[in-house]
């Protein structure tokens, strides 16, 4: 060979840089096998072949899984694909070995196999084969027996469901699919500690998501404790929340007001006459869980309050036939203003109380913690201070009038 040939074809051999080797290596580093438990289970709906490698050939087949069997994924490196993966690895009593999902039916999730009831609510619910496909025929509402179950979602997809595929027997097709999240033993709830405020109201239901039952009467604003609570979350949509219910008519189910978010629980019932000397506001929410509260209507003028329910500095009252909130303590702390005769038809007292003041002891402009920006709070060092005046809030609580290096502030011992 011609010898500037042979230097032309050397110099056309590209030798990779130093950076470009750790890239490489780096890419590798990053392409781990996931954990043996991170992976997910497929359920073979039909009879498949496996084999040795994910060549998947005819002379590879090692031997074959019957239908109806979940197996887990052996580790890969592309978790987020595996639903777009025509060769999967599975183990298998063999160890490793492949599946080629072109060849069957399947579900990916790990079927459960549990005999359970259920009692249909939807006015027709399809029925699928035994490899999930569409028959063309439904029940209508009525009790059914299942026998196994695998979630709708498919793993490392954004679903966001709680409806399962039921694996259900029937007297005139065998054994068929169903795929349903609206049944009533789905319905179940969870107990709820603690009371619930009723705010406007409620129509009542046999079942959530049924249609509300028109002989029944509706359930006035009140507060009240549930039997148990469901909630359904089903991504940027509102959540569904929903109280079952003591009536007279036995158990019913009423939905939780959209203003309530996730449910508002633990209220406490009362039955109080509050005086409230200054005007104030009523409010949608109480904003114990919020720093957001939106007010209704115009401005009240002083008055005494039945209330019914409270949490917190929060009281709850029906008015105008609709629930609301309103804080006492909130509305007389903020006209406080340091001038002792105008203070003093707010309850404001003389005091000459000694306090012990520590580390964590805070001063705060106005008698009430609720929503002041820390910016604001004045901490101390230990000791002892004497105290001009007392203000006993509407919740109970004592704050004391004290005057520091940076003007009056009232403090809670």
């Amino acid at each position: 060979m011609n010898k500037w040939l042979i230097l032309l074809l050397a110099a056309a051999v590209t030798i990779p840089s130093g950076s470009q080797i750790a890239r490489a290596d780096q890419k590798l580093a990053d392409q781990k096998l996931a954990e043996p438990n991170a992976m997910p289970y497929i359920t073979l709906l039909d009879d498949f072949k496996v084999y040795a490698s994910d060549k998947t050939k005819p002379n590879e087949v090692l031997g074959s899984i019957s239908a109806y069997q979940s197996v887990k994924l052996a580790p890969i490196d592309e978790l987020l694909n595996i639903t777009r993966m025509d060769k999967v690895p599975v183990e298998t009593w063999l160890g490793k070995a492949w599946v080629n999902l072109k060849e069957g039916a399947y579900k990916y999730g790990q079927l459960q196999k549990q005999e359970q009831t259920l009692t249909l609510l939807e006015p027709q619910t399809s029925l699928y084969d035994s490899r999930m496909k569409l028959t063309g025929y439904s029940l209508s509402p009525q009790q059914v027996q299942a026998v196994a179950s695998i979630d709708a979602c498919d793993p490392y997809t954004p679903c966001r469901t709680s409806a399962k595929w039921y694996l259900i027997r029937t007297s005139w097709l065998g054994e068929q699919w169903i795929r349903s999240e609206h049944y009533a033993e789905n319905y179940a709830g969870q107990p709820v500690e603690g009371m619930i405020p009723v705010a406007r109201e409620s129509e009542v239901y046999s079942q959530p998501f049924e249609k509300p039952l028109a002989g029944e009467p509706k359930l006035p604003p009140q507060v009240l404790k549930p039997v148990a609570k469901y909630a359904r979350l089903a991504g940027m949509a509102p959540p569904s929340i929903w109280y079952q219910i003591e009536t007279p008519n036995g158990l019913r189910w009423i939905r939780c007001s959209d203003d309530y978010g996730l449910g508002f629980e633990g209220v406490e019932q009362v039955d109080l006459k509050l005086d409230i000397p200054v005007p104030f506001h009523y409010f949608k929410t109480p904003s114990i869980f919020s720093t957001y509260t939106e007010k209704i209507g115009a401005e009240q003028p002083a008055q005494t309050v039945q209330v019914i329910g409270k949490i917190g500095n929060w009281y709850f009252t029906v008015n105008e036939g609709v629930g609301k909130w309103l804080n006492p303590s909130m509305e007389i702390a903020s006209r406080l203003t340091g001038d002792f005769e105008q203070d003093a038809k707010l309850g404001v007292q003389l005091s000459s109380k000694r306090l012990e003041l520590t580390g964590t002891s805070i001063g705060f402009d106005i008698p009430y913690v609720e929503n002041q920006p820390a910016e604001k709070w004045l901490t101390f060092t230990p000791q002892t201070v004497t105290a001009s005046r007392v203000w006993n809030s509407p919740n109970g609580e004592s704050w004391y009038y004290i005057h520091t290096w940076q003007g009056a502030k009232w403090v809670k011992p």
